[in-house]
């Protein structure tokens, strides 16, 4: 076991905790982090909230998080980033960072000398990634998206990293397991590493509430124990079900979006899912399930743009 855990100009030493800022280099942003260095060994676990600044329950979920975990609890240590994203969070725009226009989960691993948002990226590739042992992103749907709980598991790594995400995603409780090869956001390019990565979602629609934080707090602890993290048997937080990947339909127009489906249902190929119109009314372009699946996610803003997302299903 290491005696310090550094990470930036932080460093916490066995059995204690540290708060303060992560800087990026090159420009003012400053990352809110936490570090936990256990009194005991155990691995390094890296947990970011805030990838989107809208994605409110994985931030308060995050924050608590750093609050509430103590070094006397943890086996190994833990670093949380609460949020990552903190442009964007006090910008209070979808997506992406006001600095930049760019989205931060499509930049990583980043760039040391690149715009703000890539150098955020390359801060928590470079400093954390490179550090860890596993790594989860909390997400949740951003304030234009409504979603069901779920839960993606990178198998961008060996075997063994893989199949330990897949275990550990299965532990959070959450009711919708889905495997991921996309090595374009922060949990793939973890996985990239080897660093066994899972990226979960609750919430949307710029909202958040005390249960859907329990929730998460419930499912995070429990995936702490069960990588060795924190002492205590795994709970039973209810079966997951595992889908297969996931696809989605982006729009070839910018207008008004009306979906026709909802959260959870059913979908045959072929089915009519929604259609575009303009400020007038008239129908742009309709859209059709190019499956048979269930939808994961639908975008809940009127106004839509090309290439912007509608929906995922799988």
């Amino acid at each position: 076991m290491e005696d310090l855990f550094q990470v930036g100009e932080l460093t916490a030493a066995v059995g204690s905790k540290v708060q303060g800022y992560l800087a990026v280099s090159g420009c003012d942003i400053k990352l809110p982090i936490t570090l936990i260095n256990g009194a005991k060994a155990g691995k390094t676990v890296v947990i970011t909230g805030g990838t989107h600044g809208g994605e409110y329950p994985g931030i308060e979920t995050a924050v608590r998080l750093a609050r509430d975990l103590m070094p006397a609890d943890v086996c190994g240590q833990v670093a949380i980033v609460h949020p990552v994203n903190i442009p964007a969070f006090f910008a209070k725009t979808q997506y992406v960072g006001p600095y930049d226009n760019k989205n931060l989960n499509r930049e990583y691993p980043g760039k040391a000398l690149g715009t703000v948002t890539e150098r955020i990226a390359y801060t928590i590739s470079s400093q954390l990634f490179t550090q860890a042992d596993f790594y989860l992103d909390l997400h949740g749907g951003d304030i234009h998206e409504n979603l069901t709980p779920f839960v993606f598991y990178s198998t961008l790594g060996s075997s063994e990293s893989s199949q330990l995400a897949k275990e550990a995603a299965k532990v959070m409780g959450i009711e919708y397991v889905i495997p991921s090869s996309s090595n374009n956001g922060a949990f793939g390019c973890a996985a990239a590493m080897n660093v066994p990565a899972i990226l979960s979602e609750i919430g949307g629609c710029g909202l958040w509430s005390e249960e859907e934080v329990q929730t998460y707090l419930a499912g995070v602890n429990n995936l702490l124990r069960f990588i060795g993290t924190l002492d205590g048997n795994v709970l039973d937080l209810g079966k997951s079900e595992e889908l297969s990947p996931m696809g989605g339909l982006n729009a070839e127009q910018t207008g008004l979006w009306y979906p026709t489906v909802g959260l959870k249902e059913k979908v045959v190929v072929g089915q009519k899912v929604g259609e575009i119109r303009d400020c007038f009314g008239k129908v742009l372009g309709e859209y059709f399930a190019p499956k048979d699946g269930i939808i994961l996610y639908v975008i809940s803003s009127l106004a839509i743009n090309i290439g912007d997302p509608l929906l995922a299903y799988c």
